[in-house]
């Protein structure tokens, strides 16, 4: 397996669930953790092992799940191949701020859901 961190050019390659495995051992969380604290039950399960392919929804919703910084949370969503947060966006800078504050996935969905906006 390969260390971390690595440059970009690197990460283009890895798989999204290999890089979350990494991502577990260096927080010391397991899966049922994060499928627990992200609301996504067996479908984290399922990401964890590469069978499915996840939205970018069920992405911020491990990296809240995992209490990820906003530049981890950046790594992740571009290693998933998937639109940066922008704080342009209203809800993107909302999911930045619950990044910020390492809010929870309930608590994120209730500010998403208070300011209109489509909850994860």
């Amino acid at each position: 397996m390969t260390s971390f961190p690595l440059r970009w050019e690197a990460l283009s390659d890895i798989p999204l669930h290999r890089y979350l495995r990494s991502l577990l051992a260096e927080r010391n969380l397991n899966v049922s953790q994060v499928a627990e604290r992200s609301s996504r039950g067996e479908y984290i399960y399922q990401v964890f092992r590469g069978i499915k392919n996840p939205g970018r929804d069920v992405v911020l919703s491990i990296a809240l799940a995992m209490e990820l910084t906003l530049p981890e949370t950046d790594r992740l969503l571009r290693i998933a191949r998937m639109p940066l947060l922008d704080a342009r966006n209203r809800r993107d800078s909302i999911l930045m701020f619950a990044l910020n504050r390492r809010l929870t996935v309930p608590d994120t969905n209730d500010i998403l859901y208070e300011f209109d906006e489509a909850c994860l």
